[in-house]
């Protein structure tokens, strides 16, 4: 289901300790909902003239947001809270590898969504089966429903970045910024955090 941008693979041990702390797991998850509707408005407030990709990303951010008010639902359900958002230090790194020049750095903008969405459809794709397993079955199909639309995501930003700037342009940066963010995921602590 990933789009198999990734060069590292998260170990399916990373999942039992998020199912383990599964309320710390739901808030950043929807932390990451929330800061994902944020950087598709923020495309969209950057690159105004883009047809394209503003009429994406409106439709995106939409849809970011409905992810959120889902699993602010689900983490209410489990007794927890929203807590303050602490920050995501893998996003972060990520965001500092964008180039400067105005081209290059919205291809980089693109990629880097890119990654984030497919990252985040792979540890989807841990924590459902390491919920099956535990024969959650009900909260497994959530999540599954969520890698798909994670999947989607990541295409759709690759897509993007293929029609403004071709694909073997965007292949070649897509395959340097993924050798960056497996070394940075290798480099990060395990938490019951998606990123």
């Amino acid at each position: 289901m990933s789009v198999t941008t990734l060069k590292y693979a998260t170990p399916p041990a990373w999942a039992v300790q998020a199912v383990d702390q599964l309320a710390q797991t739901l808030c950043d998850h929807a932390h990451c909902e929330k800061k994902a509707s944020v950087s598709a408005i923020a495309l969209i407030n950057d690159y105004p003239d883009d047809v394209r990709l503003v009429r994406a990303m409106s439709k995106l951010a939409e849809e970011e947001m409905r992810h959120f008010r889902e699993v602010y639902e689900l983490l209410g359900s489990y007794g927890a809270r929203l807590q303050r958002d602490p920050g995501d230090p893998y996003a972060r790194a990520l965001f500092a590898l964008l180039r400067r020049h105005p081209a290059e750095r919205k291809l980089d903008r693109l990629l880097v969504a890119a990654l984030i969405e497919d990252r985040s459809c792979e540890r989807f794709e841990l924590l459902q089966a390491e919920l099956e397993r535990r024969g959650e079955t009900t909260l497994a199909a959530q999540f599954r429903r969520l890698a798909i639309s994670e999947a989607g995501h990541a295409r759709l930003f690759i897509r993007l970045a293929n029609e403004e700037f071709g694909e073997e342009t965007t292949a070649a940066r897509l395959a340097e910024l993924a050798e960056l963010e497996a070394a940075l995921v290798t480099e990060l602590p395990w938490e019951p955090r998606i990123h």
